[in-house]
């Protein structure tokens, strides 16, 4: 059985994964705002966008539960690189 001190730790855990979550999303909106308003969307910025995406699915991924999880796409594209 784990103590309190570690289900304190595993929610505070928890909450640092929603905040970063929260922080990605809202990191996400801001570049797509500027995708869409810059007439010359850098390369960059485009980008930003699909690290941003995939940090945002890592999060999700993360704090779905364990039965829920589905395969690390992002990882088995990559192996093979």
């Amino acid at each position: 059985m784990r103590s309190n001190r570690e289900l304190v730790g595993d929610l505070a855990t928890l909450a640092r994964l929603h905040a970063a979550l929260d922080s990605v999303v809202e990191t996400e909106q801001v570049i797509a705002a500027i995708h869409e308003t810059s007439a010359n969307a850098a390369h960059g910025v485009a980008r930003v966008s699909e690290l941003l995406g995939e940090a945002r699915e890592l999060l999700r991924r993360l704090l779905a539960k364990p039965e829920r999880r589905e395969p690390d796409k992002l990882a088995v594209g990559t192996r093979g690189a």
